[in-house]
């Protein structure tokens, strides 16, 4: 008979990654999405999502290859999933040496706008990460733009964060500051400060 997979579950096995085992969790994480037969799913797990998850730690574990093979599989299957599976695709992509490959990904969200802040962010730290400062600046400042447009929702933390990324990859690239990259200072000076 199989094994009925619930949130509890999948907390544990998050739990057991942050305790230094993340490849023994994404492998967790693809058998409980994969062997079918084996595992069987409370409604409130959703297949996709557990092999995204499977895909983060497969990457925080070094196997970028088996990450992007997670993600595509989290794609292809279409359940709900929190966060964009295509946005972590991108950063896998990357981290995996398939640089023109994340780009055209990139480039295909860019065109669709995503509708998460997250996805800005993740995406404009995924460029970051690989030192393609003119993409990151891109993405955070389309992530500021879709805020103040009213197209995204967005916490306080969530526009800093756009505002930090923004100047520190402006900054790495040796562009002058402007209005932005000011208020995005004082943010910083007021968090030392604080």
């Amino acid at each position: 008979m199989p094994r009925t997979i619930t949130l509890i579950d999948v907390d544990r096995a998050r739990e057991s990654a942050l305790s230094g085992d993340p490849l023994a969790a994404a492998e967790r994480f693809r058998s409980w999405a994969e062997e079918t037969e084996r595992f069987t799913l409370r409604p409130e797990v959703s297949r996709a999502a557990l092999f995204a998850d499977a895909g983060e730690y497969f990457g925080y574990a070094g196997d970028h290859t088996e990450a992007v093979r997670m993600f595509e599989a989290a794609i292809a299957d279409g359940g709900p999933v929190p966060i964009s599976p295509r946005v972590m695709l991108v950063r896998e992509l990357f981290q995996a040496g398939r640089t023109d490959d994340g780009i055209a990904l990139s480039d295909e969200l860019r065109r669709e706008r995503p509708t998460a802040v997250t996805d800005y962010i993740l995406l404009g730290s995924g460029f970051e990460l690989i030192g393609e400062n003119a993409h990151a600046q891109r993405w955070y400042a389309m992530g500021l733009r879709a805020i103040d447009s009213g197209a995204i929702m967005a916490s306080e933390f969530d526009y800093e964060s756009l505002l930090i990324g923004r100047q520190r990859v402006r900054s790495n690239a040796g562009m002058p500051e402007d209005a932005l990259d000011a208020a995005a200072l004082a943010v910083l000076a007021q968090h030392v400060a604080g």
